[in-house]
């Protein structure tokens, strides 16, 4: 299907589905469609920011498409449905590849992933009837698959997560292997004809793209339903999880492996999405002052810099200070801005010298650092956590990476519009792992 082809080699604005099928076909149930534009991944898919939560939600969800589609594929070929018919042995290969597609879905829920749809769509009713257009996008389906992959283990990689690095490879294997076998239901000789694959994304939102404006998520075409894994045929189908030997590789320039993998502690939180604890007042500090949407998930397990007890977070740093602050646990937050805004040499711009006093209704001047705030940044200042969470402001607004920004004490505000309403539109950077990146690069 050239119009795969043509979008496969192109960049995709970030949006909210990881990876799909290995095999297309048709869900039986209907479901209204989704509204994506409020969908909780778009928020951090717009901004570049992907967690690691934001990818296996992503990566659930496109499991129970894998699943809906195989499965549908499998019956209207048993059916007779296809204008070619599809041989035993072929059917069997779709049901081993619908039941590695939920043994998949099965590790990412029980790791704690959480399916943003179980609605989708089929955008070419060809798909349901015709061998070659069937058998065609399959093909074209799995080379996007492995590019996300691809982008996954790359994200990872800058989390410091080298295990999760591990996995996406090994499923992405997988897609590999689904791809051949499709190749050569097409007759395409040689079946596996690539020697390097296509670095075809840059994140997983980007493949993400791919397949909403192709029309298989919230699409004009049948609205299908994910069904429950149903009759999963495991015939010669091994190695049902991620095993083998721990890995603890990771690329120059982000955060290096801790001596032991961290494991849960009694008494404390454990997030599997990163492998971090949190105990103590940090805990108490986190879960009371704006938990994951605030701080994100911990990167690291607690450490001593400069004599205090410190602990990063996605998007913050926590200090210890007993006696100076007990009404907040004797926790004090890093000043990330600050400290970004000095290692990016921003200090000498426009943005950052002190500006005058702003007549803009609504809006706040703050003597202490000279600048403005207002507008949605000073609704999700005043709503989120004000001065002790943010601090002062330190620059005025303005451009980075064709978004609008603004700098304080210790944040990065970033303006999403449609992202995340409740939130304003409002979108926290994550300057902690961006600062532990920049003191291990």
């Amino acid at each position: 299907m050239p119009q795969f082809d043509v979008m496969l080699n192109k960049r995709f604005s970030r949006r909210n589905l990881f990876r799909g099928a290995g095999a297309l076909g048709l869900g039986l149930a209907a479901a209204q469609v989704l509204d994506f534009s409020t969908a909780p991944l778009m928020r951090a898919a717009a901004a570049g920011s992907e967690s690691v939560q934001d990818i296996i939600n992503i990566a659930a969800t496109a499991e129970q498409l894998a699943v809906t589609l195989l499965g549908g594929a499998v019956s209207q070929a048993m059916m007779g449905k296809y204008n070619k018919p599809i041989p035993d042995p072929v059917i069997a290969i779709l049901q081993a590849a619908r039941a590695e597609e939920q043994y998949h879905l099965d590790y990412l829920t029980a790791a704690g992933a959480k399916p943003l749809t179980s609605t989708f769509t089929i955008p070419d009713p060809k798909l349901l009837t015709d061998y070659d257009t069937l058998f065609g996008t399959i093909v074209a389906l799995e080379a996007a698959f492995i590019a996300a992959y691809t982008a996954a283990m790359a994200e990872f990689t800058q989390m410091g997560q080298p295990e999760l690095v591990k996995v996406a490879y090994q499923i992405g294997a997988v897609e590999a292997e689904h791809r051949v076998l499709a190749n050569y239901a097409l007759g395409t000789r040689p079946a596996n004809d690539l020697a390097f694959e296509a670095n075809a994304f840059a994140t997983v939102g980007d493949a993400a793209a791919a397949l909403q404006q192709l029309g298989f998520i919230g699409g004009s075409g049948t609205k299908i339903d994910y069904p429950g894994p149903g009759m999963i045929v495991t015939s010669g189908v091994e190695n049902t999880q991620p095993g083998g030997p721990a890995v603890g590789c990771v690329a120059p320039g982000t955060m290096p492996p801790p001596a032991m993998q961290p494991s849960p502690n009694p008494g404390c939180d454990f997030f599997i999405e990163t492998g971090h604890n949190l105990c103590h007042g940090f805990r108490a500090y986190w879960w009371q002052y704006g938990g994951l949407p605030i701080f994100g998930y911990p990167i690291t397990e607690e450490m001593q810099e400069n004599g205090h007890t410190v602990q990063y977070f996605e998007r913050a740093r926590f200090e210890w200070h007993p006696g100076e602050w007990p009404d907040r646990y004797d926790v004090e937050l890093g000043l990330l801005g600050d400290m970004l805004a000095d290692a990016k040499n921003l200090r000498g711009t426009a943005p950052f010298q002190r500006a005058s006093a702003s007549h803009a209704p609504g809006s706040v001047y703050f003597k202490q650092t000279g600048h403005n705030l207002g507008g949605g940044f000073k609704s999700y200042w005043d709503t989120f956590g004000g001065l002790a969470i943010f601090g002062y402001p330190i620059s005025e607004e303005l451009q980075e990476n064709g978004v609008t920004v603004q700098y304080f004490e210790r944040q990065r505000f970033e303006w999403h519009p449609g992202a995340w309403p409740a939130r304003f539109d409002v979108l926290l950077s994550r300057l902690g792992a961006e600062y532990w990146a920049t003191m291990h690069a």
